[in-house]
């Protein structure tokens, strides 16, 4: 347990440097988030022999895929809208991941690299990889699925999204042990953090206009 202890320090620290930051910036973001990703792959392939096989995708259902996909996409739905008001009406602020992007050229582009697919792929390899691997060596699934989900949650640092956090952490937990496989959780998991990164950049009423 104390890798698993080294590890969560890696990442607590390198979460709560990107809150304290007074004036948050591209740099500083890659730099965070290339730190998160070396660690994830150093103590993910420590143990490769043993973590290897949650890269392999048994079963594989292309209409599960599907079914999943369009569940999250409704799920994002909900849960950035409920967040918005959340924090329009109790907190009296707007929060948004665009504004650090917004500035850059490819800014759009940038923010879903960085919102959406790297966190669906580090965070769910940390997770729902190397950490569950880790803890399934000394607790039982249910332990495992629980702590890691803890775990996730704590290192967002907001509080408000218990809500929402917690039970989407407990899930992919769920579905990571059901299926023997990262991989659903990585694209549930992208498609979650595009969705509220899309609703971000136009409101929902502008999207279905464009669709149809």
């Amino acid at each position: 347990m104390l890798e698993v202890g080294l590890f969560f320090i890696i990442e607590i620290f390198c979460c709560a440097t990107a809150l304290i930051i007074d004036e948050p910036s591209l740099k500083n973001l890659f730099v965070i988030d290339v730190i998160m990703a070396i660690a994830t792959i150093l103590f993910f392939g420590y143990r490769w022999k043993e973590n290897k096989t949650i890269l392999k995708w048994p079963a594989f259902s292309l209409i599960k895929l599907l079914t999943f996909i369009g569940i999250t996409i409704i799920a994002s739905i909900g849960v950035s809208y409920s967040v918005d008001f959340l924090n329009r009406v109790v907190f009296e602020k707007q929060m948004g991941f665009y504004s650090i992007f917004a500035f850059h050229q490819y800014g759009t582009y940038l923010m879903f690299l960085s919102v959406a697919l790297y966190p669906a792929i580090f965070e769910e390899l940390a997770y729902r990889g190397y950490l569950m691997q880790t803890l399934l060596k000394v607790v039982d699934e249910k332990e495992a699925i629980y702590i890691s989900s803890i775990l996730f949650f704590i290192i967002h640092f907001s509080l408000v999204s218990v809500f929402w956090l917690l039970p989407f952490a407990l899930f992919l937990g769920w579905l990571r042990i059901k299926t023997k496989t990262i991989w659903y959780g990585v694209f549930i998991h992208f498609f979650f953090n595009l969705t509220a990164c899309v609703l971000d950049i136009a409101p929902l009423s502008d999207i279905i206009k464009l669709l149809f």
